[in-house]
């Protein structure tokens, strides 16, 4: 249905011109909320304009800290024109250790300024992971601290703000093994910022960032200084590093770039994002979305200019924003519109080079289970004729010369999470290429973007946003059948792993008692599990009636739609029936008996999972809903974590099913069904503390 519409968009898409747009971006140090983002947006409004794309247009928001959207403060305006960290004693050991202008991540962002003429201090080297009491014992006033602790929010309100230290040094490396540790990637520096919420309380720490190279031979100058110290029975010599930062806050603006490929009808539009901010030169991460819908844009416009493509029946927009936040703005500002997107697609990180980075696997993600959508199958479909590149020896089947991982489950962690979240319901599924070994450092350069991947991305791009945008009846009645023959094979497809996953548990278990146990739970769960499986696909297989027109036959779509209903529901039953026979048969062969294990969970009052949830804001409850909190707020999330790490998953999937109808019981029911585990009363203690932190009201 949509291969002519590939053919055509895979001909005129320019990696080239893209990766250019994706070099022109990443000269800006694009942190949110600052005159770098802002000459970023002003230079792809640039390149739209000078691409004759219909309508262009820059949205400016307030950023002055104490405002929020939907729940999400809009960062304060920061601005910084020079920084630079030196060593300066032991003096024949003195260098610069990082300036701003040559690498942007050697700075912690949002950092505030030092005087004019700067602060020499000694520096100390901090363990990571103490509490407030064990940083006591450390004479941190006036001192530099040198730390790799990953909570940069303790760091600054305690050792800085209580405690006294001048600053924070950080040598975090931010692992992913095996792509990435800090062994094996020892000269980058990690993307590092401190994060402010409505208080007013922007510039209060300053911090530079050193690659793990730097801080193992700074930690080791110390601890030889000091053994040196020592030895010659002298008053203890320091390391003492010099500091210059120059950098302001103010009221300031942030900025999303708004351009649309107009269409016929008015009220239904497909949406495309792509986030514009972090840290310069962030070319991967994410000036390849950017530079890729700003050259999809291009290619439509000129492909329908030209007759080669029809104007769409829908319009497509496409918004480049900062990540989580820009989001946030444009939902909150433009409500009315929300019920008019039909679809939406979250391009984040494409175009990296598979050769080079770790994998940078290209992942279609789909829309998380609370919110299934059609469009799943739709650019599932298009990814995978998409690979079709080389035929096989003797021509009877293609396959793909770039690594790709199809149809793959929602994990978040980027705008997707937001558009896609039930009570905003646009459905927006993912593209991305993971791992990267070069996420969120220094070293995402331009280099590391390939032509021949933003061929690939921009093509499925490309022919995902118009297909949608023009899609008539004959192209619903295709969507159906995608929706519904995809559907049933998930079905069979988790009953058949499932039940092997089980009966290799089983296989494995020595422990009679245990193995009752398992039994038991799969008995209990399965005809949950697969029904809830089964709601969800006829769910997604019904979001495809957003696409009707008022021409369409809506009696004979209905029609359509409960005849694959029924083949769901058909499927759903036998596989039922299959698994509860082939598990009976296996428990008598094994002599197993199901038995239900002793209790587990905490007491709990039931009144407390009879509570109901009810958020003050739409969208998910995200890190940036949450910056507000105190820490005294956040040691006690931390130790909720601690008691309940290997439950914290469920919590994550939890958030999305949050309706304001549900009970805390009715939620968990949601959970077990979609993970097969759950704890009610860890949901109870998270639901609690987001109503401590004003996130939520429970009734």
């Amino acid at each position: 249905m949509f291969q002519k519409i590939l053919t055509e968009i895979s001909k005129e898409f320019s990696g080239q011109n893209a990766k250019e747009i994706i070099g022109g971006i990443a000269n800006f140090h694009r942190i949110q909320s600052s005159p770098g983002f802002r000459d970023a947006a002003e230079f792809c409004l640039g390149k739209l304009e000078e691409y004759t794309i219909p309508f262009v247009k820059i949205h400016k928001y307030p950023a002055k800290g104490n405002n929020k959207f939907w729940g999400c403060p809009v960062p304060k305006e920061w601005s910084i024109k020079s920084a630079s960290l030196e060593l300066v004693e032991p003096t024949n050991k003195a260098k610069i250790l990082c300036r701003f202008f040559e690498n942007p991540c050697s700075v912690i962002q949002r950092s505030k300024a030092t005087n004019k003429e700067g602060i020499t201090a000694e520096v100390i080297i901090l363990p990571k992971g103490l509490s407030e009491d064990e940083m006591k014992k450390y004479e941190l006033k006036d001192k530099f601290i040198l730390t790799d602790d990953t909570d940069l929010k303790k760091m600054r309100l305690l050792a800085v703000n209580k405690l006294g230290a001048a600053g924070i040094i950080y040598d975090l490396v931010s692992e992913l093994p095996p792509v990435r540790t800090r062994a094996n990637f020892p000269t980058a520096r990690r993307y590092t910022s401190f994060w402010y919420g409505t208080k007013g309380d922007e510039g209060d720490a300053f911090g530079f960032v050193l690659s793990a190279e730097q801080g193992d031979q700074l930690r080791k100058l110390i601890k030889n200084v000091e053994k040196e110290a020592k030895k010659e029975g002298k008053k203890q010599k320091q390391v003492k590093l010099h500091a210059k930062i120059d950098a302001s806050f103010y009221d300031g603006e942030m900025e999303i770039v708004d351009f649309t490929i107009p269409g016929k009808i008015k009220d239904q539009e497909i949406i495309a994002v792509a986030h514009l901010c972090h840290p310069k030169p962030g070319a991967v991460d994410n000036a390849s979305g950017c530079g890729t819908i700003i050259e999809v844009a291009r290619t439509l416009n000129s492909l329908i200019e030209s007759g080669k493509l029809e104007k769409p029946k829908r319009s497509i927009r496409f918004l480049l924003m900062a990540e989580f936040t820009g989001t946030f703005c444009y939902l909150a500002s433009n409500e009315k519109k929300i019920k008019n997107f039909v679809a939406g697609l979250n391009i984040d990180m494409v175009g990296a080079d598979q050769s080079i980075g770790g994998g940078r696997t290209l992942v279609m993600e789909r829309t998380h289970d609370a919110y299934p959508s059609y469009v799943n199958e739709v650019l599932s479909a298009i990814l995978h004729e998409r690979s079709k590149e080389v035929t096989n020896f003797t021509e009877t089947g293609s396959i793909a010369t770039f690594k790709f991982a199809n149809d793959q489950p929602f994990s978040g962690g980027s705008d997707h999470a937001i558009l896609g979240f039930p009570d905003i319901g646009i459905g927006t599924p993912m593209l991305i290429q993971w791992p990267d070994r070069y996420y969120h450092t220094g070293e995402d350069t331009l280099d590391k973007v390939s032509t021949e991947m933003l061929d690939i991305v921009g093509s499925i791009v490309g022919t995902y946003c118009y297909f949608i945008a023009n899609a008539g009846y004959p192209e619903l009645l295709w969507i159906v059948q995608e929706v519904g023959s995809k559907g049933r094979e998930r079905l069979i497809k988790f009953s058949r792993e499932y039940t092997s996953n089980l009966m290799e548990k089983l296989q494995k278990e020595e422990n009679q008692e245990k193995r009752e146990n398992l039994l038991y739970d799969f008995l209990t769960k399965i005809e949950g599990m697969l029904n809830f499986r089964r709601d969800r696909e006829i769910f997604a297989l019904k979001s495809i009636s957003k696409l009707l027109s008022e021409k369409d036959d809506k009696e004979d779509f209905i029609s359509l739609i409960r005849s694959e209903e029924k083949l769901i529901n058909k499927i759903a039953e036998e596989e039922l029936a299959q698994v509860k026979e082939i598990i009976s048969k296996l428990g008598i062969s094994l002599k197993i008996i199901p038995k239900k294990p002793g209790a587990k969970e905490d007491s709990l009052d039931t009144k407390e999972e009879m509570l109901t949830p009810i958020k003050k804001h739409r969208g998910p409850i995200t890190s940036v809903n949450r910056l507000d909190i105190s820490y005294e707020q956040q040691l006690e999330y931390e130790k909720i974590t601690k008691e309940h790490k290997e439950m914290m998953q469920t919590v994550k999937t939890a958030i999305f099913w949050i309706d304001g109808k549900r009970t805390i019981a009715e939620i968990a029911e949601k959970v077990k069904q979609q993970r097969g585990e759950v704890s009610i009363p860890l949901l109870v203690k998270i639901m609690k503390q987001y109503e401590k932190e004003g996130i939520i009201k429970l009734i």
